[in-house]
């Protein structure tokens, strides 16, 4: 086995490693935001426009995607 067998072969076990530890974090991290809001006193309307779900953002950026860059214009100096 190579030397880059091996480190691939390590990156997997730890790529494996790590979403399982993700995974048990993960309550434990949504417990603490939900404290948190709570705690500070936010409202979803606070969140508006900063939290997209996935929905809202996959049509808008495909979308942006297809057309291409968008063009900017600016004015000249006279």
């Amino acid at each position: 086995m190579s030397e880059v067998d091996k480190i691939n072969q390590q990156i997997a076990a730890l790529t494996a490693q790590r979403e399982a530890v993700m995974l048990k974090e993960r309550a434990s991290v949504l417990t603490k935001m939900k404290a948190d809001i709570k705690l500070y006193g936010f409202k979803t309307s606070d969140f508006k426009g900063v939290l997209l779900t996935r929905a809202k953002r996959s049509p808008n950026k495909a979308k942006a995607e297809a057309s291409g860059p968008k063009r900017t214009y600016t004015k000249k100096a006279k």
